[in-house]
């Protein structure tokens, strides 16, 4: 469904977003007021979720996981999971494991060796990443998993190097402090520009799933949301130590729209940039964006 015009959807995305945008409605919502949650929801999966170039897709796994097992396709889950594994999104990994997991327990219409060909195709995308391949031998671990038994072996071949593979991003963790205060260090010189996780991304030499992660682990807030609260503690800066004019503070925290800015800094602050400056509550609705 595309919406054009007058309708508060549409106004919303455009002043967001600079590119044509496709918005497509999946489920019911009340009024208006629900839209800067939805937009905020929309922003974590454009860092968080799917990257190809030049586009960004955006999907919601938890209704493909909701599927029965019999209807959930290999090859589905496969791509899922390398996705995840780009990412470094060890949660989702370990929730579409366990989705495999649950299908192929206890299941008696799938041969032995097809299901020791699924996980083995799990355990090959864990070695793609080429730090963690170069610390193990891929080899050896098909090898052990081809030798299993039962399906509760090949589960705890696979859970095993899932486990070192997580314990490997963690030690990687710890050596990726210093890219995350890099990253900071040039959104404090340079929040006033159009900043983004790619270009940020570049600066450290990092790929943008990987930054994103490290990032969030190190702060405990993804990208976008770091960006957006640092300019507006910068906006309410200014907004009590100078004599700026509101146009002027949205541009040098990095606001193209003015519009758009009153109302990020309302939705942050509860009340209007001019409120804010007056020390007034949210009584004074007007807004000057002189």
């Amino acid at each position: 469904m595309i919406f054009q015009g007058a309708n508060p959807i549409f106004d919303v995305g455009s002043l967001s977003y600079r590119d044509r945008f496709y918005l497509a409605v999946s489920r019911m919502f009340e009024g208006s007021q629900c839209l800067p949650e939805i937009m905020s929801q929309l922003e974590q999966q454009m860092e968080e979720k799917f990257y190809h170039p030049e586009k960004h897709i955006f999907s919601n796994e938890e209704e493909h996981l909701k599927m029965a097992m019999g209807e959930v396709q290999d090859s589905h889950l496969m791509q899922m999971i390398s996705e995840d594994i780009s990412r470094k999104d060890t949660e989702l990994l370990r929730k579409h494991f366990l989705t495999l997991k649950e299908k192929y327990t206890d299941n008696t219409k799938y041969s032995a060796m097809y299901i020791k060909f699924v996980f083995s195709n799990l355990i090959q995308e864990l070695f793609q990443e080429d730090q963690f391949s170069g610390e193990r031998r891929l080899e050896h671990e098909i090898d052990r998993l081809y030798n299993c038994r039962n399906i509760m072996e090949i589960l705890q071949v696979t859970e095993y190097n899932i486990c070192e593979y997580e314990k490997f991003l963690e030690r990687s963790m710890s050596e990726s402090r210093n890219e995350v205060a890099v990253v900071k260090n040039y959104i404090y010189q340079h929040y006033d520009e159009d900043l983004n996780l790619e270009t940020l991304a570049e600066k450290v030499y990092l790929s943008s799933g990987y930054l994103s992660f490290i990032f969030k682990k190190e702060t405990g807030m993804n990208l976008n949301r770091y960006i957006r609260v640092f300019r507006m503690e910068k906006a309410g800066e200014l907004l009590k130590n100078t004599n700026m004019k509101v146009a002027q503070i949205s541009e040098k925290v990095g606001f193209s729209n003015v519009s758009y800015f009153c109302r990020s800094f309302r939705e942050f602050y509860g009340r209007s940039p001019e409120s804010y400056r007056k020390g007034t509550g949210e009584n004074e609705e007007s807004v000057s964006e002189d």
